[in-house]
């Protein structure tokens, strides 16, 4: 008998009453899950405050690494510190929607400080600086950029606003560190964080709501800090987590200013080494030269047909007393720049023809003759290759070429530059290491402060107004920082805003001259210099040499006159220097094209206007003086004297270094022992170098303006 066929049909009623119950209670399980992780979201919600620990509103950049995003908003809470609120206008800057382009505008640039990280948008410096100085102010702080980034938001603000003002604010926090770490390679975008390019994953898997859930949720957020923080409990682990506040090769901390300013301290020393070792071998290089001239002088005076008054003559300088060095009577002579041409060949004939006679002989005299002209030679090779040396003056700061290169770059479209230099709070007060558990033991700052000054020296070199902040920010402690953090708080703003109005309040410092100018020839390089055409010099008594671009005119006294004083009327370059010792005057005038000078100098019984100028395209200079001019000659003129201590104190040293210049022989050295003395005289330079031991080399390189020996 065949199987009955079984019957397929409908499922029963009870069947499908079951199915509906599993699809229920699936429903009400997912509905649970569903309310469940919303009130566990509002719960982390309202514990948090609504607010993020971290800004959440970058998108992508591949020139600045991020950008913030137009229209984002976010409640940013971290530290214990108050929640704050956050809103990202379409132009990608804190705050409301700017106005139109003004012609008064202020563009304050900068990083979270300028942004105002940890305060509400009304309280930054920038709103605050707009409500005193009733300009508009553009906030274009962006947490995570640095110099280079700085640089760009000027450079399109200046395209597209056209503002009058450019602030730019250098946060020492780690502005140091980041100017040769462009944001690009510090910090990538994962999901509307800015998270440093060590810890950013290589790629994301997209889904629907993903945004809102890594961007928004604080249940997730928090669940993704425990999992990184406590599971595992691996520190690389929660470094890879956008809320990890540790530090990372990509950022710049407190350590980096410290390291900084030393580095910057032992540089500063070794420049200062280097600065004495020059005055030091210049000193020593300049006697041996003397030595051993006048050794040569002896060998000439055995073995050549000349007698010692007409070496003398043989070594003279225009300007020099030229008679008989042990009669009084006969010291009448004054020696013309012709006489003293003939007589420079002289010299050289004779030295030749002693060079010669060492030569043709083996005696101990003539090896004694030949060791003297060596030694000559060594040591005026060592002087010439001293007085090309060109140290630096000082060393550059940190940020130097960057503030030069961003001061171009504001002048260029016609704005004015400020500079704020923000400190690191425990740069403020060593109490802020507190807040950061160091239990009182603060790291010594001080030598980060040495960065802070020279940057501060720097713009106003450039003609750019500066407000170190570091002073501002003291008077406002304690509070002027949020607890935990190096952020400002509003009386941080606060103070730094009304420092900042004062600033623009007041005129650009002015610019520094920059300086093209090479060394001022040392002392026995202008004596060995060919001299120059200056009209009317010979019948002055003035001897005029010239090295490199640097013109010396030296007037000395002659039979009945002598130089009294002088005065320069007219200065283009501002660089000319004058010192006026007992019976002789000297000027040092940089001989340059499109400058003027005219100086008067005065004799005790007349005047002369010396005038050299070079218009601009004129092949050469014009080298003259005027016509002499009688003045009233002072009833007892009396015998030269120093006009002050200052003159006193610079011959003193004159004598000490050059031994009455360097040009006369031994027997010599008693007349006029600072002929030949040269630079300002400055008193500044005696009061800093004259108590110091050994420090008559650096007192004569200060009165040249030699810049590594400033007054």
């Amino acid at each position: 008998m065949p199987e009955a066929a079984i019957p397929i049909g409908p499922i029963s009623p009870p069947a499908r009453r079951r199915w509906t119950r599993w699809l229920a209670r699936c429903a009400m399980m997912l509905g649970g899950l569903a309310a469940g992780l919303g009130v566990a979201e509002a719960v982390f919600a309202y514990r948090d405050g609504g607010a993020f620990p971290h800004l959440n509103v970058y998108v992508a950049d591949p020139e600045l690494g991020v950008r913030l995003e137009p229209g984002a908003t976010e409640r940013v809470a971290f530290g214990g510190n108050p929640v704050t609120r956050v809103r990202i206008n379409r132009d990608g800057f804190r705050g409301g929607e700017l106005p139109p382009p003004g012609a008064d505008d202020v563009l304050v640039v900068g990083d979270s400080q300028v942004f105002g990280l940890g305060v509400e948008q009304v309280e930054t410096f920038s709103a605050r600086l707009a409500a005193a100085i009733g300009r508009p102010v553009i906030n274009a702080g962006v947490p995570t950029y640095g110099p280079a980034e700085y640089r760009t938001v000027i450079a399109e603000q200046l395209a597209r606003r056209r503002p009058r003002t450019v602030v730019l604010t250098i946060n020492l926090a780690n502005d140091l560190f980041e100017a040769a770490h462009p944001n690009r390679e510090r910090h990538a975008v994962w999901d509307g964080w800015a998270v440093r390019r060590e810890t950013a994953p290589g790629a994301v898997t997209w889904f629907p709501g993903r945004e809102l859930l890594y961007r928004r949720s604080h249940l997730f957020f928090a669940l993704r800090r425990w999992w990184h923080g406590a599971v595992g409990n691996s520190e690389a682990m929660a470094d890879r987590d956008p809320s990890g506040e540790r530090g990372f090769a990509s950022e710049g901390t407190w350590r980096d200013i410290v390291h900084t300013g030393e580095q910057v301290q032992r540089d500063r020393r070794a420049l200062d080494q280097a600065h004495r070792d020059r005055l030091d071998a210049v000193t020593a290089a300049h006697r041996d030269l003397v030595r051993a001239e006048g050794e040569i002088d002896d060998q000439i005076l055995r073995h050549a047909d000349i007698d010692g008054f007409s070496l003398v003559i043989a070594r003279a300088s225009p300007g020099d007393i030229v008679g008989n060095p042990f009669a009084e009577a006969a010291r009448s002579t004054l020696a013309t720049a012709d006489q003293i041409a003939r007589a420079a060949a002289e010299r050289a004939r004779l030295r030749d023809e002693l060079a010669r006679w060492a030569s043709r002989h083996t005696t101990a005299e003539a090896r004694d003759a030949a060791a003297s002209l060596a030694a000559g030679d060594q040591a005026l090779a060592r002087l010439t290759a001293l007085d090309a040396q060109d140290l630096r003056a000082a060393l550059e700061p940190p940020l130097a070429g960057y503030l030069r290169d961003v001061q171009q770059l504001v002048e260029r479209a016609g704005a004015r530059l400020v500079v704020v230099i923000l400190p690191i709070d425990v740069q403020v007060s060593s109490a802020e290491w507190r807040k950061y558990g160091a239990d009182g033991r603060a790291i010594d700052m001080g030598p980060s402060l040495a960065l802070t000054a020279e940057l501060v020296a720097l713009c106003r070199s450039l003609g750019a107004s500066v407000l170190d902040a570091t002073p501002v920010l003291a008077a406002a402690e304690p509070g002027a920082f949020l607890d935990r953090d190096i952020h400002m708080t509003p009386s941080g703003h606060a103070a730094v805003a009304a420092a900042l109005a004062a600033t623009l309040r007041e005129a650009p410092p002015a610019r520094a001259a920059a300086s093209q100018r090479s060394p001022v020839p040392l002392p026995d390089v202008f004596r060995r210099a060919a001299e120059v055409i200056v009209t009317g010099s010979s019948d002055a008594g003035c001897e005029t040499k010239q090295v490199r671009e640097w013109l010396r005119v030296q007037c000395t006294r002659g039979e009945d006159r002598w130089p009294v004083d002088a005065q320069v009327t007219r200065d283009d370059g501002h660089q000319a220097m004058v010192l006026v010792m007992p019976g002789e005057v000297s000027l040092l005038i940089p001989v340059v094209e499109g400058r003027e000078l005219t100086a008067t100098v005065g004799w005790t019984d007349r005047t002369r206007v010396l005038r050299v100028a070079w218009p601009a395209g004129a092949p050469g200079p014009t080298l003259a003086f005027d016509r002499p001019v009688a003045r009233r000659p002072a009833a007892e003129p009396g015998r030269p004297a120093f006009r002050s201590p200052v003159e006193r104190a610079i011959c003193d040293c004159w004598r000490t270094v050059f031994g009455g210049g360097g040009d006369r022989l031994p027997f010599e050295a008693d007349l006029n022992a600072c002929h030949g003395a040269y630079g300002a005289a400055d008193p500044a330079c005696v009061d800093r170098y004259r108590a110091t031991p050994g420090g008559c080399p650096a007192l004569l390189a200060c009165i040249r303006r030699d810049p590594g020996s400033p007054p």
